[in-house]
């Protein structure tokens, strides 16, 4: 069964990524005229509908956060059909962040001063 993802990418971007990645897989079936753009784009209308509901209306996520969708599909009979989502949601973890920033600058300091503290 057919796997598009959008990778990485901001909230405030994802409907555009879906739409732009699932057209893209589905291309060649519409130089075939094996299934109708106008349906596909209409359920990927659908799909993001509810992921905006679900990412910004119930949970808040930001804007500025990091997702990538990971969409499963079918195409038999000349119908596009969502059989699986995922979506993940990358939150930045502080902690992490300062800590790993820190020990990088340590280790280039050692190499003759590549990043000044």
């Amino acid at each position: 069964m057919p796997v598009v993802r959008t990778g990485p990418v901001r909230v405030s971007g994802y409907a555009i990524k879906l739409r732009r990645v699932v057209n893209a897989s589905l291309r060649p079936l519409y130089r075939e005229k094996k299934i109708s753009s106008r349906e596909v784009n209409t359920k990927i209308s659908e799909i993001n509908t509810a992921i905006y509901e679900v990412l910004i209306n119930k949970f808040e996520v930001p804007k500025e956060a990091i997702v990538n969708i990971i969409l499963e599909y079918n195409t038999g009979g000349g119908e596009f059909r969502v059989k699986d989502i995922k979506i993940e949601v990358y939150d930045l973890n502080e902690i992490l962040t300062k800590n790993t920033t820190s020990e990088v600058k340590k280790l280039l300091l050692k190499k003759k001063g590549i990043a000044n503290g």
